[in-house]
């Protein structure tokens, strides 16, 4: 299905904000065969933001998260244009335009992406494996720092496939452990847990749709802010975001990062503004029941089934914007993705990542230490002796409380 759209911008008149306004004013409407970011008719400029700086926008009549960006809502949003090359060429202007707008009503967070290419046939979706890895396919990966210390963020992303890619991540990525993985350019799924810096085992509760047409792919994304931790008095949030263009091997950033640095050092990027985040205390509880029955047949003795079950669960509590409760009864863990199987030659011990939920929320904070040391191993918790030992109980109170 193709939606109208105003002629997209020769790409040099995308290199300064004087030519985009004046070029702004020459097109006129094409017929109806691409996606186009809405025209502003609420009166919000059609400038680009500066590099660094963007303004979220309010809405009371959300936009539909389809993977089509052409609804009304997206008019209210100051659209974010300038973005620059890391690789290959770090500084240049990107070789494709990007665009991208945001807004927020009570409940989430909005974003739409438009990623323009010339060469349209050549995207790479990748696979439709969430958090499947970014740098085998196109991509744009966004990170919220939303205590604005330069430290702690949520990464967010999706592929041309739309898929969910997201993260936490604690000390700008860094830390100890063996499983930094994650990233635009590090380990796989398997290999990335939260032992380290980011933690990409962490899956929040958000939703993307992404669609392709014959000038480049399109994304929304909706972001509960149920999902996110944040201050009380934080109206300012850190906020960057990266594209990748496969074909060119190409990464660019809408607030330059130098190319030693990746999209996790929060001290490269811009600024959020005009988020208002509601506080809730929302709640969340996972329980299970189990049950069996077994009958063995060669046994005459036995004449009757024998029964077993179990119950437990987990619950999650917001209790402050930063501060989360997460507690458990008699957890089973059956049900949490397995390990990959690895051969070990070696006279050192295997270290899997953690990918029990429980253990999860903010792990990024226990990652201590630096290199290939991990002070806190959170797997080692219900093991004993290479037994297993079941859990019947825990709690877990962690995050941020006023300048902690």
């Amino acid at each position: 299905m193709t939606f109208p759209r105003l002629s997209p911008l020769p790409k040099r008149f995308l290199l300064t904000p004087a030519a985009l306004i004046a070029a702004a004013a020459l097109v006129t409407a094409a017929p109806a065969t691409t996606q186009q970011p809405p025209g502003n008719g609420n009166g919000a400029t059609t400038d680009p933001a500066a590099p660094g700086t963007a303004t979220a926008a309010r809405t009371d009549a959300p936009p539909v998260i389809d993977g089509v960006p052409d609804d009304a809502a997206w008019t209210a949003a100051t659209p974010l244009t300038a973005f620059t090359q890391r690789e290959p060429h770090d500084g240049q202007p990107a070789s494709e335009p990007t665009e991208l707008r945001i807004l927020f009503d009570a409940d989430a967070i909005y974003v739409a992406v438009w990623a323009w290419d010339s060469q349209a046939h050549a995207i790479v979706p990748g696979d439709a494996i969430r958090d499947y890895e970014v740098s085998d396919a196109d991509a744009v990966i966004m990170i919220f720092d939303t205590f604005n210390d330069q430290q702690n963020g949520f990464v967010f992303g999706t592929t041309p496939a739309g898929i969910e890619y997201d993260g936490q991540v604690a000390s700008q990525g860094g830390g100890g452990g063996f499983f930094l993985g994650g990233g635009m350019n590090n380990t796989r799924r398997f290999q990335a847990g939260a032992g380290g810096g980011f933690n990409k085992n962490w899956d929040g509760s958000w939703t993307v749709a992404a669609t392709r047409d014959d000038e480049g792919w399109y994304a929304e994304f909706r972001i509960p802010f149920s999902t996110l931790r944040y201050g009380s008095e934080n109206d300012v949030w850190g906020f960057n975001v990266s594209r990748r263009i496969r074909r060119l091997n190409e990464e660019n950033f809408w607030s330059v990062v130098p190319r030693e640095f990746g999209l996790y050092r929060l001290d490269f990027a811009g600024q959020l503004a005009g988020v208002e985040p509601p506080f809730r205390r929302a709640a969340t509880v996972t329980p299970y029941v189990l049950g069996s029955t077994v009958r063995d047949y060669t046994d005459p003795a036995q004449s009757a089934f024998g029964r077993d079950g179990e119950i437990g669960g987990e619950a999650k509590l917001q209790v402050t914007q930063g501060l989360t409760l997460d507690m458990t009864v008699n957890t089973d863990f059956a049900q949490v993705e397995v390990d990959d199987q690895q051969v070990n030659l070696t006279r050192f011990s295997l270290l899997f990542p953690e990918k029990r939920p429980f253990f999860l929320e903010n792990a990024g904070f226990f990652a201590v230490g630096g290199g290939g040391a991990d002070l806190f191993f959170s797997r080692r918790i219900g093991i004993s002796g290479g037994h297993p030992v079941p859990i019947k109980g825990g709690g877990r109170l962690s995050g941020r409380a006023g300048g902690l």
